[in-house]
């Protein structure tokens, strides 16, 4: 929420629920850490007891300093193309921040570890009494982890902080300028392909997620080597190898949220989630796919 008052205009954020003190102070602590390297991230406004959080209906407030975004959002092919190089460099300066327990390990997140079990959840959606197109997306959904599971078995990759939503309206861009960076909400400590392949995976659904073209693989390859182009560690061929899976596990995240919703749930599982799934094992037999971000040179 956007307020005024003599001194400026300033955010208030209220926290999800769970979100406790100790994962937000270590949250602002990277915020503020990066801000000392010159990112452009809102200032948190301490309390007057020095403190960047108050309680507030079981909930925790905080108010950052608001600065009017400039550019667009990173939803525009210049920005996009701007933006990949932008979170390259991000990983470079959060590879070197050592992070607390309470930011490595966010209590939510929009992607899934590789390792993640999702039978619980995806019993719990079965029990709902579905119907044959419900009950057919489930289906294609628990194929999806299990051939995920099976495939990408026995990476071995390197972890680090990341940023957890670097995309949309969290990122704006001018020019090839990084203006704006909010919302770090989702930051914890996973190998960075994860990080990617979650930009990567909103970027092909802004773009339409039906084109499973060489084509469309082909302007995804080329965002990930403006990637490593930005970066002073290449991926490496595992982090390479590991790509294609990473992308596809990121709809399974939201197993966890139907699954808390329960039944009133029904319509994004059968509008979104349900299509992602099935796209996704569209995707794992497109030739080249498993291949597609893999170095020909290496």
């Amino acid at each position: 929420m956007q307020v005024s008052a003599a001194q400026g205009a300033f955010v208030v954020r209220v926290s999800p629920e769970w979100v406790d003190v100790d994962r937000l102070t270590a949250v602002q602590a990277v915020r503020e850490h990066l801000r000392g390297q010159g990112w452009p991230i809102p200032q948190t406004i301490r309390t007057r007891s020095d403190r960047g959080l108050a309680p507030w209906r079981g909930r925790l407030v905080e108010v950052e300093r608001y600065v009017e975004p400039r550019g667009t959002s990173m939803t525009t092919w210049p920005a996009i193309n701007a933006g990949i190089r932008w979170l390259a460099r991000l990983h470079e300066d959060l590879r070197a921040v050592s992070a607390s327990p309470a930011a490595a390990n966010p209590p939510m997140a929009n992607h899934l570890e590789a390792d993640a079990v999702v039978a619980p959840m995806i019993a719990g959606i079965g029990a709902w009494n579905l119907s044959p197109e419900e009950a057919s997306y489930l289906k294609a959904a628990e194929r999806l982890a299990v051939t995920l599971t099976e495939e990408s078995r026995g990476f071995e990759l390197p972890r680090q902080l990341v940023h957890g939503d670097f995309w949309a309206g969290n990122v704006y861009i001018s020019g090839n300028q990084l203006t704006l960076l909010l919302d770090m909400d989702f930051l914890g400590e996973r190998p960075r392909v994860d990080d990617l392949a979650v930009t990567l995976f909103f970027i092909n659904e802004h773009i339409g997620r039906d084109d499973t073209s060489q084509a469309r693989i082909a302007t995804l390859r080329n965002l990930v080597d403006f990637y490593d182009a930005a970066v002073t560690v290449p991926l490496s061929p595992t982090e390479r190898a590991a790509l294609p899976y990473a992308i596809l596990r990121t709809p399974l995240t939201f197993l966890r949220d139907l699954a808390y919703l329960g039944p009133s749930s029904r319509l994004e599982l059968t509008t979104l989630r349900g299509p992602e799934y099935e796209w996704a094992l569209n995707l794992l037999e497109t030739p080249g796919w498993r291949t597609a971000f893999c170095d020909p040179h290496s």
